[in-house]
C-alpha cells in the first residue's frame, strides 16, 4: 500500500460521501497526545511551523494539541501538499490517470492468481467488481489501501490534511497547494502497465502478509505517540525492500518530491509570516527529509511538540 505520510492520493481516491471530516479544534473524545510532529523552522528574520500530517484517521484525533492549534490560529496561511478538498480539480485528474479511456474492465488482463486474490479483498471489504473494472490498477491499489484503513476504523474523512483544509475555510485563512494535483497523480499514472501490476500486487500481498499489515497499522502509531525515529526507521525498512513499492516510493516520493516541497517552503516561509505546513509525516523523516533540506538552506529546525 501507499504509506500513509507520503502523499494525499488515499484522500483523492476515498468513496464518495465520505467528508464529514471533524476540524482541528472541534471537542472530541481525547487521549494523552493527539498526534503528529511540529517543527518551527527559522532564517534571517523569517519563521514558519511544519507539521507532520497522516491521510486517514480518526475522531479521536481531534481537537489536535494545544500548541498546533496555536500555530494554526497564529498562522498568517496554511499551506499543505494540495488541497483536498477540491473536487473540481481532482475528478478529472482522476479520470485522466486513474481510469482506462475505453471505459471497458480491465481486470481480466491481469495475472488470474492476482485476479483472484483481488477478488477475494473487493468481497471482504464489500467492494462491487463493477465498481472498480475501468479502474487502472495503481487505483485499485490505492482503493485497497482505503478500504484496509477504513476496515480498522481509520477514515479519509479524518485525515489531518482534509482537516486543515476544513480549519483553513472555516477561518477564513489563505490555503496554499505545495504541489499540484497533476504533479501528485502523475507519479502513479504515468506507470507503465506491467509496474502498475507489481504496485497493486505489492498492495495485495502487503494485506495478506500479516506481518506487513500490522506495520501498516504501527504507522498510525508511530504518528500518533510522535515518534520520528521509529517512523524513520519503518521508512528505512519499507525502502530497502526488493520490492517495486519499495523503490518507487524512494525514487518518486521522497527524491522526487522533497527538493520540490522544500523549495515551496522556503519561497512561502519568505514571503508570508508564520506560515503553518502541514506535509505528510514521512517526508519529514530520513536522510533527505524536507527538515534536512532545509537545514542545508540554512534554516534552523527546532520541534515544538
Amino acid at each position: 500500500m501507499l504509506p500513509l505520510g507520503l502523499g494525499a492520493l488515499l484522500v483523492a481516491a476515498a468513496p464518495a460521501g465520505a467528508n464529514d471530516a471533524a476540524v482541528p479544534g472541534k471537542p472530541t473524545t481525547t487521549t494523552s497526545r493527539q498526534g503528529g510532529a511540529l517543527f518551527k523552522i527559522q532564517r534571517a528574520g523569517h519563521s514558519a511551523y511544519v507539521f507532520g500530517t497522516i491521510h486517514v484517521g480518526r475522531a479521536d484525533f481531534y481537537p489536535l494539541d494545544g500548541k498546533v492549534l496555536q500555530a494554526l490560529q497564529h498562522s498568517s496561511c496554511i499551506a499543505l501538499e494540495i488541497d483536498p478538498n477540491n473536487a473540481q480539480a481532482l475528478a478529472p485528474l482522476m479520470a485522466k490517470y486513474g481510469v482506462y479511456a475505453d471505459g471497458k474492465p480491465h481486470q481480466k488482463d491481469l495475472p488470474a492468481a492476482l485476479q483472484k486474490d483481488l477478488g477475494a479483498l473487493l468481497e471482504k471489504y464489500g467492494v462491487t467488481p463493477a465498481s472498480v473494472a475501468n479502474l487502472k490498477p495503481w487505483l485499485l491499489a490505492t482503493v485497497l489501501g482505503i478500504s484496509e484503513y477504513t476496515s480498522q476504523g481509520y477514515l479519509p474523512q479524518y485525515g489531518v490534511d482534509t482537516n486543515l483544509a476544513n480549519f483553513a475555510k472555516s477561518s477564513n485563512k489563505r490555503l496554499v497547494e505545495l504541489e499540484t494535483p497533476e504533479q501528485q497523480l502523475s507519479l502513479l499514472g504515468s506507470l507503465s502497465d506491467s509496474e502498475q501490476i507489481q504496485f497493486l500486487q505489492d498492495s495485495v500481498d502487503e494485506i495478506q502478509d500479516p506481518v506487513k499489515a500490522q506495520r501498516s497499522l504501527q504507522l498510525i502509531t508511530l504518528w500518533r505517540n510522535g515518534d520520528t525515529d521509529g517512523l524513520a526507521a519503518m521508512l528505512a525498512e519499507m525502502t530497502g525492500e526488493d520490492t517495486f513499492t519499495g523503490r518507487f516510493v524512494q525514487r518518486a516520493l521522497l527524491d522526487g518530491r522533497n527538493p520540490g516541497l522544500a523549495d515551496g517552503i522556503d519561497k512561502l516561509t519568505n514571503a508570508s509570516p508564520d506560515a503553518f505546513v502541514g506535509v505528510g509525516m514521512l517526508h519529514l523523516v530520513g536522510a533527505n527529509s524536507v527538515l534536512t533540506l532545509l537545514q542545508q538552506r540554512g534554516y534552523t529546525v527546532q520541534r515544538v511538540y
